[in-house]
């Protein structure tokens, strides 16, 4: 998305303040199912989770995350998900072998949230940055991106006339 000064005018080839370029991003709550050990200045610690989000086969793999923590985080992070350890994937496929390898898996007991630009065609997170733990949340809580419980959301999908404020005798559409 592009927002400039309501006075500002285009000029080619020049860069100004005037203009500013920023990324929209989406957020999404996921599960933790594991751990990648990292290397250069994090070698003793958490390199970047491995991601998933339940679906109707179990937890579906979504990515890694490694960007995004501070030091503190990381290292919090790796104490709390110690005790978690388990010796069997918690994701209902097999990952991607470029995904698998070095991962410490741990139970699916976790959930955080993330930003990411968009979603890959396979379903991964793309660009995903992570934004914190989420203690207030259960893995029975995330719900993926397009997936919405109609029965308890209260809204009547009967009245399509709606759709456009139509049956308030305005529209939303411009003139």
């Amino acid at each position: 998305m592009v927002a400039k000064k309501w006075d500002s005018t285009y000029q080619p080839g020049r860069r100004s303040s005037a203009w500013i370029k920023d990324k929209l991003w989406n957020t999404q709550e996921v599960v933790i199912g594991g751990w990648r050990e990292g290397n250069g200045g994090r070698s003793s610690g958490i390199g970047a989770l491995v991601l998933g989000i339940p679906g109707p086969d179990g937890l579906q793999f979504v990515g890694r995350v490694g960007t995004g923590f501070t030091e503190k985080e990381l290292g919090s992070l790796k104490k709390t998900l110690a005790p978690l350890h388990t010796y069997e994937s918690p994701f209902a496929t097999r990952l991607p072998t470029q995904d698998a390898k070095g991962v410490t898996f741990v139970r699916p007991e976790l959930v955080g949230e993330v930003r990411y630009s968009e979603r890959t065609g396979d379903g991964r997170l793309r660009q995903p940055s992570w934004r914190g733990l989420r203690p207030d949340k259960t893995p029975d809580d995330v719900v993926g991106v397009g997936a919405v419980d109609v029965a308890s959301s209260g809204v009547d999908l009967s009245v399509v006339e709606c759709m456009f404020e139509v049956c308030q005798g305005t529209t939303s559409r411009p003139r």
